[in-house]
This record gives structure tokens, C-alpha cells and sequence, in this order.
């Protein structure tokens, strides 16, 4: 499989089989995420990576809400990757006109993509979500208080084979060269 078949293939998968995600596979899926681009190499993050079934329904209880009806599917995830926003290690220099330099979310956000893609290619579904209760998965997990968590990944082996079909803007909607559209 080439790498836009990949993309093509990666969606988010929200029913999972009762089937645990083995430590090999996971430790492959955070490799792919640990070799993801970062600003001046900071890798500000740290994966905790969710597979020992107490904690997996422990975490599960804090991503999803009965009442609101959100995240239900979170339930039967089977594995989670919690990933914790480190801050940037350095003091950030006046850059003048150019723009800051606080890049953590993003480059976090790289290694998600790194990690989902991965998983993908084992055939492990993931479903990134940022809709939880961050203080009671920080409690959970010893995550220190004041580190920031945006994002987790649920993590599962597909229940239904059947990839979507992408829903995307046409390319000539989206890209451009050379100037804005006008």
C-alpha cells in the first residue's frame, strides 16, 4: 500500500471487536509517532499508551458522557494513546514580525497523524477525540496537573471491515498556487 492509498484507507473508527491490541503493535504505532518532525526537534510530548483493562475502562469512563450522549463509542475501545503536551523547553525569542514560536499543538498533532497512520497500516482502527474530561483522565493516569492534554486516540480492531468512503473538497477547492483565490 502506497502512502495516499494509506491516507485513503485511515478514517475514524468508532466500533471496535472485543479483541486486545497487543503491546508489539502499539510500541509500533508510538515509534511512528516518536519519529514525527518537531519544531527545533523539542518533541514535546509524551504517549501514555492505555492497554491494561482496568485502566482502559477507567479512561473510558472520562471520554465519554451517558447523559450527553458523547463519545459512547469510546466504551468498547480497547486500548487508548493518551498524549500529553509537554510545553516548549526553551524560552521563546522575540522573532519581530515574524510569527511566534510556540509550535507544541501542531507538532503534536503531526505525531498523531504519524501514530493513526501506523496503526492504520497494522489494521488497527483509531479514532481521534478531543471531547473529555481532561481532570479525570490526568487523575487516572498521574498526568501532572498543570501538563495540557488535547488529544487522546481510541484504539481497536475494526467490528465492521467496510472503509468509508472519503468526503473531501476537490483539490481545486482547497489548493492554490502562487496567491489566495480572489
Amino acid at each position: 500500500m502506497d502512502f495516499i492509498e494509506l491516507m485513503a484507507a485511515r478514517y475514524s473508527c468508532r466500533s471496535y471487536t472485543d479483541q486486545p491490541v497487543s503491546r508489539e503493535d502499539l510500541d509500533g504505532c508510538a515509534k511512528a509517532a516518536c519519529l514525527a518532525p518537531s519544531a527545533r526537534n523539542t518533541q514535546p510530548w509524551k504517549i501514555i499508551l492505555v492497554n491494561d483493562p482496568e485502566t482502559v475502562a477507567a479512561v473510558r469512563e472520562q471520554t465519554s458522557d451517558e447523559q450527553l450522549h458523547l463519545n459512547m463509542f469510546t466504551r468498547k475501545a480497547m486500548a487508548f494513546a493518551v498524549f500529553v503536551n509537554e510545553g516548549i523547553p526553551y524560552t521563546p525569542v522575540d522573532r519581530g514580525r515574524m510569527k511566534g514560536d510556540n509550535y507544541t499543538k501542531s507538532d503534536i498533532g503531526g505525531a498523531i497523524l504519524a501514530f493513526c497512520l501506523e496503526a492504520q497500516r497494522r489494521g488497527i482502527g483509531s479514532c481521534i477525540i478531543g471531547s473529555f474530561c481532561a481532570d479525570g483522565v490526568k487523575k487516572v493516569l498521574g498526568i501532572p496537573e498543570e501538563k495540557g492534554l488535547d488529544l487522546i486516540i481510541t484504539l481497536g480492531y475494526p467490528a465492521d471491515s467496510t472503509v468509508p468512503a472519503k468526503n473531501r473538497r476537490p483539490m481545486d477547492e482547497v489548493v492554490f498556487y502562487n496567491e489566495y483565490p480572489g
